[in-house]
Formats: C-alpha cells, structure tokens, sequence
C-alpha cells in the first residue's frame, strides 16, 4: 500500500501541477470593445500621469 501511494504522489503529482498549470495560462480573448476600453483606460492614466 505505501508503495502505491508514493507512486501515485510520483506519477500524478506532476500531471495534476501541470493541468492546474495550463489552465492559469490560458486567456479569454478581449473583445473589440473591451479592448478600446482597456486602451482609453490606459490612454487616460498615462495622460495623467505625464501631467504632474
């Protein structure tokens, strides 16, 4: 029984680190008018920014 047990924390360890690793990188894709957004947001606090 123990040997199955470090077998499984051997083996499956690193499977289940790397699924939970692949779903942290994926991204949702923006939307055009989420990305105009996010791009005046930014727009916007750069401005500020350069004005102090």
């Amino acid at each position: 029984m123990t040997e199955f047990l470090w077998l499984l924390t051997i083996v499956g360890g690193p499977i289940v680190l790397g699924v939970l690793f692949a779903m942290g990188m994926r991204q949702r894709r923006l939307s055009r008018s989420e990305r105009k957004a996010r791009d005046r947001a930014t727009d916007r606090i750069y401005h500020e920014e350069q004005g102090k």
